[in-house]
C-alpha cells in the first residue's frame, strides 16, 4: 500500500467509524506525526473509493451494532414478558344483600313488620340480574314481631326488597388484561426490531451517504424462530381488542 493510499485508508477509517470531522482528522494526522495537510486534502481522501480493508472494517463495525441492538431487544423483550406475567390484579369481591334497618332499642313494644324469606338461586323468583353468591329475599303475605334491636329488610315504594351492594372481600391474582395485552404489544415491537437487526429482513446500509453496502444475516434456526414469533404476535395482537 502506497504512503498515499495508507493516508486514505486511514481518513475514511476515521470518518466511518470514528465519527471524525475533516478538522479532526486533520488534527489526529498532526497528533500522530503523519504530516500536516490542508481540509481540501483530507476531503478529496473522503471522496476517494474505499479499500477493501475499510469496507470490510465498516462491515464489521456495522455487524457488531446490530448485536448489539439485537442484544437489547431480546432483553427488553423478556422484560415485556416477564411484566405480561406479572399483570394481575386484586379484584374486588361485591354482593347484594338486603338493605336494612334496626327496631330502635328503646322502643318498648315489638314493632310488626311483613315477613320474609330467602330465595334459592333455583327459585323462579330469583332475579336474572343476581349472582349465586347474592343475597335475595321476598315478602310474604305473613307478619313478624320484631323485638327492639333487631334488624329487619327494607321495603321499595313498590313493596319490593331494596337492595345494596356490600364488599366481601378481595379475588387475588385476576388477569389485568389490560396490562397483559400492553406487554404483549411490547413484546411484539421488540421481536420486530430484533428480526430487523439480525437480518429477518434484507436492508441496506448507508452511512453518510457515501458509502452504501448491502447485508443480509443467513436465516439461522433462531433468527427463523424470532420471524415466526413476529408474525404469530401480529395475528394475535387484535385479538386483544381495543382497550
Amino acid at each position: 500500500m502506497s504512503t498515499k493510499q495508507r493516508r486514505v485508508t486511514l481518513a475514511l477509517k476515521w470518518h466511518y467509524l470514528d465519527n471524525l470531522s475533516v478538522e479532526e482528522i486533520q488534527q489526529r494526522f498532526e497528533d500522530e506525526g503523519i504530516g500536516s495537510y490542508a481540509r481540501s486534502t483530507i476531503r478529496g481522501y473522503l471522496n476517494e473509493d474505499p479499500a477493501d480493508e475499510v469496507l470490510e472494517m465498516i462491515e464489521e463495525e456495522h455487524a457488531n451494532t446490530r448485536l448489539q441492538i439485537a442484544e437489547r431487544e431480546e432483553r427488553l423483550y423478556q422484560r415485556a414478558r416477564e411484566a405480561e406475567s406479572r399483570a394481575l390484579t386484586d379484584e374486588p369481591i361485591q354482593r347484594v344483600v338486603p338493605q336494612t334497618d334496626r327496631v330502635p332499642a328503646d322502643r318498648e313494644s315489638p314493632m310488626t313488620w311483613q315477613d320474609w324469606e330467602y330465595v334459592d338461586p333455583d327459585d323462579e323468583d330469583w332475579p336474572e340480574w343476581a349472582e349465586e353468591r347474592d343475597i335475595i329475599i321476598r315478602f310474604t303475605d305473613q307478619k313478624r314481631q320484631l323485638m327492639p334491636g333487631e334488624e329487619y329488610p327494607l321495603r321499595a315504594v313498590d313493596g319490593s326488597p331494596k337492595y345494596t351492594t356490600e364488599f366481601v372481600g378481595l379475588e387475588r391474582d385476576v388477569d389485568d388484561l389490560k396490562g397483559q395485552s400492553m406487554a404483549r404489544r411490547e413484546q411484539s415491537q421488540h421481536l420486530q426490531a430484533k428480526g430487523d437487526v439480525l437480518g429477518v429482513y434484507k436492508d441496506r446500509v448507508e452511512i453518510d451517504g457515501a458509502i452504501e453496502t448491502e447485508s443480509t444475516v443467513g436465516l439461522d434456526e433462531e433468527t427463523k424462530e424470532i420471524a415466526r414469533e413476529v408474525l404469530r404476535e401480529r395475528y394475535t395482537e387484535g385479538d386483544d381488542g381495543d382497550e
